[in-house]
């Protein structure tokens, strides 16, 4: 019963220095941020950081490797029809986004927002391409990863444009409208690969 107390602490307090990191985001450059500032906005004391991370990078890497981790169990999930409708793997993520909107809301409109985002569309380009390229029916391999780029760069960029309030449609709807572009593209290697 201890073990279950000390990991819902542990995930608390984590919680904690993960929201306070993504508030200083908003007031200041990445780089700039202390663990000083962290623990006194969460209200912890520095020991409590340093049991769960060694500096403020760790954190970041946390955030990015759990919302990578995220991506790739949906993927694992949709990786058979990501290509022929995307839509389930799209509503998927933006189920997982929008349970923590504010928190992400944050992160993307932060200055270091578009390294957060890189590094995201990177990861799932890489798997789709990865994962894909193995499969006989893509004949030409160049173009497919051109097409996963150039609709991962996009469907990419409007969650952001949500998040900034940039585009009035909440993401549930942003996806349907995203898995009907990105199964008209992709119409070619669907018709490839039933025959």
């Amino acid at each position: 019963m201890e073990e279950k107390s000390q990991y819902r602490s542990a995930l608390r307090s984590k919680k904690l220095i993960k929201n306070a990191f993504s508030e200083l985001l908003q007031k200041k450059d990445f780089e700039k941020i202390t663990v000083t500032e962290i623990v006194n906005s969460a209200q912890l004391n520095r020991g409590t950081f340093y049991a769960h991370y060694s500096n403020t990078i760790d954190v970041l890497e946390e955030i990015e490797n759990d919302v990578s981790e995220q991506i790739l169990f949906f993927f694992s999930s949709y990786k058979d029809s990501i290509i022929e409708n995307p839509t389930p793997f799209l509503k998927n993520i933006a189920k997982f986004l929008q349970k923590d909107f504010e928190f992400y809301k944050r992160l993307i409109c932060a200055k270091m927002g578009d390294h957060f985002i890189d590094r995201l569309k990177d990861f799932f380009i890489n798997m789709v391409i990865e994962d894909n390229v193995k499969i006989s029916h893509i004949k030409d391999t160049d173009i497919f990863a051109i097409k996963v780029r150039f609709y991962t760069n996009g469907f990419a960029n409007m969650f952001e444009d949500v998040f900034k309030g940039r585009l009035d449609v909440s993401l549930s709807e942003l996806t349907d409208i995203i898995g009907q572009i990105v199964m008209t593209g992709f119409e070619d290697y669907k018709v490839a690969r039933d025959n």
